[in-house]
């Protein structure tokens, strides 16, 4: 008998970090799943969900995308900018924050909604105990699914984050939880299951200019579009590479890629450590990763699945 496909719902600031648009190609690229939707967060949400549109039409789905919050419930993210990434800053006609890779083709794009986080409680009111949130952005739909839905809590299957960092190595906080600590504090606190990648094990996943160089030779419509969404990310930031944060941490749906501990963990959203998640015995338990398991060949998978 055939394994059913697991059902999960993308939730993704897509369009500032190019590891995002990998994140939904790897999953538009993944038998073993069935997306049933994208919903896009933080900033420009409407940007972002034409882009998201966009792109999985060049994989020939039909895929819904609905836009959801663009403020977090405290932070002002322009706080958390350099002076130099703040001088590039543009803004569109509606005086909103404009994505670094948004281009004026990506306006002919429809997509579902504004409302997110209704579509993201029909689905799981629609398959209870089977829906999977892949959160690659900050949590500030999830947060508000879970604050105006909690008896919801029990339905969702389970919650796979990037965000976050543990260990010794790292001294500072990730940006998916500190653009929006309130909201991370939220979720962890839900009592959902959790699984969380954070940039302690991602950072050990860069593309390496053999495979950018081998990704830019593929004649393909869909990772044209994927290229020149790298390229215009590569020139805004001044960044040689890409590092797979998000396509990591959905890839633990189908592959054992990163080894998971349970802990007791919490977002702190106060004082100099505002944004960070930590070890804490007052904390909630979720399965956090500590390390990449390096039995298994993370970026062999994703060119399996992505360069084609």
């Amino acid at each position: 008998m055939a394994k059913d496909k697991m059902k999960v719902i993308l939730d993704t600031d897509i369009g500032d970090d190019i590891d995002d648009a990998f994140a939904l190609a790897y999953l538009l690229s993944s038998p073993e799943i069935e997306l049933l939707g994208v919903t896009t967060v933080f900033r420009n949400s409407a940007q972002r969900a034409r882009m998201a549109k966009y792109l999985i039409k060049t994989f020939d789905k039909d895929i819904p995308v609905h836009a959801g919050i663009d403020n977090p419930i405290k932070q002002n993210p322009e706080d958390l900018l350099s002076m130099e990434v703040k001088s590039k800053i543009k803004y569109d006609k509606n005086g909103k924050y404009c994505i670094p890779q948004y281009e004026e083709i990506y306006d002919k794009e429809e997509y579902e909604g504004d409302d997110a986080v209704d579509f993201i409680i029909s689905e799981i009111e629609k398959y209870p105990n089977q829906v999977i949130l892949c959160v690659i952005g900050p949590e500030t739909n999830i947060a508000a699914v879970i604050n105006k839905r909690p008896d919801l809590i029990p339905l969702i299957k389970e919650i796979r984050i990037m965000g976050g960092a543990i260990g010794d190595t790292i001294n500072y906080p990730e940006w998916n939880i500190v653009c929006d600590p309130e909201s991370a504090k939220i979720v962890y606190k839900s009592g959902v299951k959790i699984y969380a990648t954070g940039c302690n094990v991602t950072l050990q996943c860069p593309l390496s200019d053999e495979n950018i160089a081998l990704l830019k030779s593929i004649e393909s419509n869909k990772l044209s579009v994927l290229v020149n969404m790298m390229n215009k990310w590569l020139e805004h930031y001044s960044f040689t590479r890409p590092v797979l944060h998000d396509p990591l941490a959905v890839s633990t749906l189908i592959e054992d890629f990163v080894v998971f501990k349970k802990k007791k963990m919490k977002v702190i959203i106060d004082g100099e450590k505002r944004g960070w998640t930590i070890p804490s015995e007052d904390g909630k338990e979720c399965f956090v990763g500590v390390s990449l398991n390096h039995n298994l060949d993370f970026i062999s998978h994703i060119k399996e699945r992505i360069f084609k």
